[in-house]
């Protein structure tokens, strides 16, 4: 019985979380006024890199690995201005039609 209603209630916990989301602080895109998951790994990894090279100049924090640092700059930038590509080209995600497109040469769905 308790197992149930524990159960019952963890799964009105998932669907409403699904359902609404879990509200994130993000960064707003200057072009949608939306927040971007993908711009606010951008603005935290250039922080982060930021505060490794006055770190190392200053040998105050200097514990931060500016390779690692880079890369993850690297990659959010990557995934920042890969999504704005995306975006402009208009493409939809794989599985959507795009406007104008011939319904009948799509891949069955399963």
């Amino acid at each position: 019985m308790i197992t149930k209603l524990l159960y019952d209630k963890w799964k009105d916990l998932v669907n409403k979380m699904n359902n609404k989301g879990v509200p994130l602080p993000t960064v707003r895109d200057p072009k949608s006024g939306m927040g971007s998951i993908s711009l606010t790994l951008v603005f935290i990894s250039s922080i982060l890199v930021i505060i490794g090279i006055v770190g190392k100049w200053s040998k105050i924090a200097g514990d931060i690995d500016m390779n690692n640092a880079m890369e993850f700059f690297y990659t959010s930038c990557a995934l920042y201005f890969g999504r704005q590509w995306q975006m402009k080209s208009g493409t939809k995600v794989e599985g959507q039609l795009q406007p104008g497109a011939d319904p009948t040469n799509s891949p069955p769905s399963s």
